[in-house]
């Protein structure tokens, strides 16, 4: 798994590459984390190149998502791989947060 980052404006965007499992997990972890530190006002996540995630991952991103909603920060996804799109509706996520495909 790879993960890229760049700010363009105001916007904080975050492409995701490979696989999210455990291990993969724990790094993920450890970038949004330093994304945090840089207090981004807007941040868009491209999963179109993730073709599974863990319960893990998951949980990750949401802890990524609740401490920007604790800082009035707007999140969305733009872009998610096929295989993971419908696993995030039928969980809910689209109520949390913006997703288009």
């Amino acid at each position: 798994m790879n993960v890229r980052s760049e700010v363009r404006d105001d916007t904080h965007y975050i492409r995701i590459i490979g696989g999210i499992d455990t291990q993969a997990a724990e790094k993920l972890r450890s970038r949004l984390k330093e994304i945090l530190v840089e207090q981004p006002q807007r941040v868009i996540m491209d999963l179109s190149m993730v073709p599974f995630m863990g319960s893990v991952g998951i949980g990750k991103i949401l802890m990524f998502f609740k401490a920007l909603q604790g800082r009035n920060s707007h999140f969305e996804i733009k872009g998610i791989h096929e295989n993971l799109y419908p696993f995030f509706k039928v969980i809910k996520l689209d109520k949390l947060f913006q997703i288009s495909t």
